[in-house]
């Protein structure tokens, strides 16, 4: 029986919408320098993925624990209810699930790996929404992972907490949260 390789599972992971699975194949194709695990981020053109960009968004993360949305797909403020191009995406969240959001991020970035959650919540109209993001790591000039590019997709309207936010943050909390090997191992999880 044949073992399947990481990119083998790489792609299953990834293979819900054909958005996610353009960009996870047009990502994995990018050059790579020397040793990286992961395309720069100059390496990354978003019109070479332009029939997907509705589902696309691109984040650059910052210290001490920001992680500013550089780009945002129509769909995705289609769902969100707003564009939240330029904002800091942890500080549209509640104050709860922050730490455990900065956490993911960092997880990321410690060991670059893909990710994958899965959330429902209430956008920033108050209408119920369940939908999973990728995110796959993009790598500065000093070969640090600091940006993400990734897909939002809708999964479901009709699963919504009784914990829904009052106010115009979006209310999200983890619904799973997946890593994906992309060749560097996996980061260690507590």
């Amino acid at each position: 029986m044949p073992i399947p390789s990481w990119t083998d599972s790489f792609f299953q992971a990834l293979n819900y919408s054909d958005a996610t699975a353009a960009l996870a194949r047009y990502w994995y194709d990018l050059p790579r320098e020397g040793d990286e695990i992961c395309p720069r981020r100059a390496q990354f053109h978003l019109t070479a993925i332009a029939p997907y960009l509705d589902e696309i968004y691109l984040s650059k993360w910052r210290e001490p624990g920001e992680l500013i949305v550089l780009a945002c797909g129509s769909k995705l403020v289609e769902t969100l209810g707003e564009d939240i191009t330029g904002k800091d995406v942890f500080t549209l969240t509640h104050l709860q699930s922050r730490p455990e959001q900065v956490s993911y991020y960092q997880q990321l970035r410690s060991k670059p790996c893909a990710g994958v959650l899965n959330r429902w919540g209430a956008n920033m109209s108050e209408r119920p929404f369940v939908y999973r993001t990728v995110q796959l790591p993009l790598l500065n000039e000093e070969g640090e992972a600091n940006f993400f590019i990734g897909t939002g997709v809708i999964r479901s309207a009709t699963k919504v907490s009784d914990h829904l936010s009052e106010d115009k943050n979006v209310s999200v909390e983890h619904h799973e949260q997946v890593f994906l090997d992309i060749g560097a191992g996996l980061p260690d999880t507590e």
